[in-house]
């Protein structure tokens, strides 16, 4: 890692308004908690209502549209932008440039995605059925393998914002709801197995492969994108 580039990415994805949605997408789903919470239906239930929010719109969206958010600013924006030429030009090595941004963007989607959720838990139920340690574990899990995938697609598919949502849009919202199957190979699965497994629900696939399989998508994009970069010249920016 490279404490200078992950300097230049936090300012890159704070100093702009792009932060303003990223605090957006927290807020909203606070807000809805907070809708759950006072709306006069009486006690409520951690795998009901609170746990669909948490594992619809919290895991289902608002993980990968943060995580997304952070990829085309610090990535994708960069290679269209020609920015990236500035890295691309010092005696740093090309997967040092990617592992450092994609620590940016795993960190940024904990911390606007991963922690609201545990919060909207927090105020729908507050600590009953752990419904909130369930959602920080499970986003993060979500998060993680969201980031390898993400990074990989931005620096191996030219229209990368277009692909990016194809693979959400059609493969993690539509595809893996209709293919069982699917869920081995889906973020959205993976962080939907630790969030049932912590409320003691079954849990499809089993949190111990949806665990090991987000560390391995991550280091994957990690690996495959630094080579990809790696081969990538200055000229060709």
């Amino acid at each position: 890692m490279s404490p200078a580039i992950i300097r230049l990415a936090l300012r890159s994805l704070l100093g702009r308004v792009r932060v303003l949605v990223l605090v957006a997408m927290a807020g909203a789903l606070l807000g809805l908690a907070l809708l759950i919470r006072l709306a006069p239906t009486g006690p409520l239930d951690p795998t009901g209502g609170p746990l669909d929010l948490v594992r619809t719109f919290g895991i289902g969206v608002v993980v990968p549209v943060v995580t997304l958010i952070g990829t085309t600013t610090l990535i994708t924006s960069e290679i269209d932008d020609g920015s990236i030429i500035y890295l691309l030009s010092k005696p740093v090595p090309r997967w040092v440039i990617v592992a450092s941004k994609m620590l940016v963007i795993l960190a940024s989607s904990v911390l606007f995605a991963v922690v609201p959720m545990a919060l909207a838990a927090l105020i729908m139920v507050g600590v009953d059925g752990g419904l909130w340690w369930s959602a920080l574990l499970g986003g993060t899990v979500s998060a993680i393998a969201y980031t390898g995938a993400f990074a990989l697609l931005a620096l191996l598919v030219k229209r990368s914002v277009t692909g990016c949502l194809l693979y959400w849009l059609v493969w993690e919202a539509l595809l893996t709801s209709v293919l069982d199957p699917a869920e081995y190979l889906s973020a959205r699965a993976f962080g939907g197995s630790i969030l049932h497994a912590g409320l003691g629900l079954e849990a499809h696939p089993s949190p111990w492969f949806a665990t090991l399989a987000s560390v391995v998508v991550l280091i994957a994009g990690a690996v495959l994108a630094g080579r990809r970069l790696a081969r990538t010249t200055i000229s060709e920016v």
